[in-house]
C-alpha cells in the first residue's frame, strides 16, 4: 500500500491535466539534454500551436454561441450546446494560463513573459477548480444531449413530453451545481507559496499542496476513486452505449433517407451532428484516460524520468485543447442549419425570396381533383 500511495503521490487525475509545471514536476529525473529536448516539444504544441488553437477556439465558442442563440436554432439541444461552449471556453482560459504561456516562457530567453512566470500560480488555487468544475461540467453537458437525441431518435413517442426546453433548463442547472459541488474540495487542494530566485533577484509564486491536498484519504478515495467513477467510467460509459445505438438508428435511417419529411431530414441532421461531437469528445479524451490508467498501474519514477512518457502527456493536454476548441468546425460541417444561420447573421448570404405552398387536394364532381387552401409564405 505504501508503494501504491507513491504511485499517486503527484498524480493529477483528472482529463484535461490542468496544473502548472512547478506543481507537478514531470521532468524530475530528466537529463539536461532531455529537459531542453522536451521544452522544444512544448514550446511548439503548446507554445506556439496551442496557444494559436485556443485564440481560434474562443472566437470560434463565442460566433457559436450567438448563432445557437438566434431565434431559429432555439431548442433545447441548442441550449446544451450553448453551455458545453461556454465551459470550453473557461477550459481553453486554463490551458493558456497554465499551459500555453509557460511554454513560450521556457523557451524565450530573454522572455517578456518574465512577469508572468514569476506571478501565474497566484491563480492555482481559483482557476484550478475553476477550470476542472468546467471539464466535468462539458462531460455531463455531452451525456445530456446525447441522452435527449437517443430519447429523440430511439423513443420518439416519448420526445415530445422529454425533450423540452424547460427539462434542458433544469437539466444544465442540476449538472452546474453538481459540477461546482464536486470540485470543492480542490479550492483546498493547493496553496501558494514564494520563493528567492538569486539569478533573477525577485521572488517566485510556487503553488503547492496543502496538509489536506496531500491526506492519504483525499487522494485515495477523491482524487482515485471517485475521479474513475464519476469522471471516467459513468459519462464515457453512457456516451458510448447510447452513440453506438445513434449510429445504428442513423444506419437505419439513411436506407429509407428517399421516405424521409422535411422535419424527419433535419433531425437526421442534427442527430448526424451531435454524433460527430460526441465522437470528437471521444478520440480527443481518450489519451488522457490512457495517461491516468498508466499513472494508475505504474511507478512515478519510471514516468516522469522517460521522455515519451512525457512527450504523450503533452499530447494529452494538446487532445484536449483540440476538443474544446473545433466543436465549431463540426457544427459548420455537419450542421445544415447551423450554416445557414450563420451565413444569414453574418452577412454571407443573402436571403432569398421563395415561395412555398402548401395546397389540398380533394374531388369535384365536375372537374374531380382541384386544389384549394393555398398557402404561400416567404422564406
Amino acid at each position: 500500500m505504501e508503494d501504491f500511495n507513491k504511485t499517486f503521490q503527484f498524480v493529477i487525475l483528472n482529463l484535461t491535466t490542468i496544473v502548472p509545471s512547478n506543481a507537478d514536476n514531470r521532468t524530475y529525473g530528466l537529463s539536461k539534454e532531455f529537459r531542453m529536448e522536451l521544452n522544444t516539444f512544448k514550446f511548439c504544441m503548446l507554445g506556439i500551436i496551442g496557444n494559436t488553437l485556443a485564440v481560434f477556439g474562443l472566437l470560434a465558442n463565442t460566433l457559436s454561441i450567438i448563432v445557437l442563440r438566434h431565434r431559429k436554432m432555439r431548442s433545447s439541444t441548442a441550449y446544451y450546446l450553448v453551455t458545453l461552449a461556454i465551459y470550453d471556453n473557461v477550459i481553453l482560459v486554463a490551458m493558456v494560463v497554465f499551459f500555453g504561456l509557460p511554454a513560450l516562457y521556457e523557451s524565450m530567453e530573454p522572455s517578456i513573459l518574465e512577469s508572468y512566470h514569476f506571478n501565474y500560480s497566484y491563480a492555482m488555487p481559483i482557476v484550478y477548480p475553476v477550470s476542472l468544475a468546467a471539464q466535468m461540467a462539458s462531460i455531463y453537458t455531452c451525456v445530456a444531449f446525447t441522452i435527449e437525441r437517443y430519447i429523440a431518435v430511439c423513443h420518439p413517442l416519448h420526445a415530445a413530453n422529454t425533450c423540452t426546453k424547460s427539462r434542458a433548463k433544469k437539466a444544465m442547472l442540476l449538472i452546474f451545481l453538481w459540477s461546482i459541488l464536486y470540485n470543492i474540495p480542490r479550492y483546498f487542494h493547493y496553496r501558494v507559496d514564494t520563493k528567492w530566485v538569486d539569478e533573477k533577484n525577485r521572488t517566485q509564486a510556487i503553488a503547492k499542496e496543502t496538509e489536506f491536498g496531500s491526506d492519504t484519504v483525499f487522494r485515495q478515495v477523491y482524487l482515485i476513486y471517485f475521479q474513475l467513477i464519476f469522471m471516467f467510467l459513468i459519462p464515457f460509459s453512457i456516451l458510448m452505449i447510447l452513440n453506438s445505438a445513434l449510429i445504428r438508428a442513423l444506419r437505419h435511417s439513411h436506407q429509407q433517407r428517399q421516405q424521409m419529411s422535411n422535419s424527419a431530414a433535419r433531425e437526421h441532421n442534427l442527430t448526424i451532428m451531435l454524433v460527430a461531437v460526441i465522437v470528437l469528445f471521444l478520440v480527443c479524451q481518450f489519451p488522457s484516460i490512457i495517461d491516468n490508467i498508466l499513472m494508475a498501474s505504474t511507478e512515478r519514477g519510471q514516468l516522469v524520468s522517460n521522455m515519451h512518457y512525457n512527450k504523450f502527456y503533452v499530447m494529452c493536454t494538446f487532445m484536449v485543447e483540440i476538443n474544446s476548441a473545433t466543436n465549431f468546425i463540426m457544427y459548420c460541417v455537419f450542421g445544415k442549419k447551423f450554416r445557414m444561420v450563420f451565413l444569414h447573421i453574418f452577412g454571407c448570404k443573402k436571403g432569398q425570396r421563395t415561395l412555398q405552398y402548401r395546397s389540398t387536394l380533394y374531388n369535384t364532381r365536375t372537374n374531380g381533383l382541384r386544389s384549394c387552401d393555398m398557402e404561400v409564405s416567404l422564406v
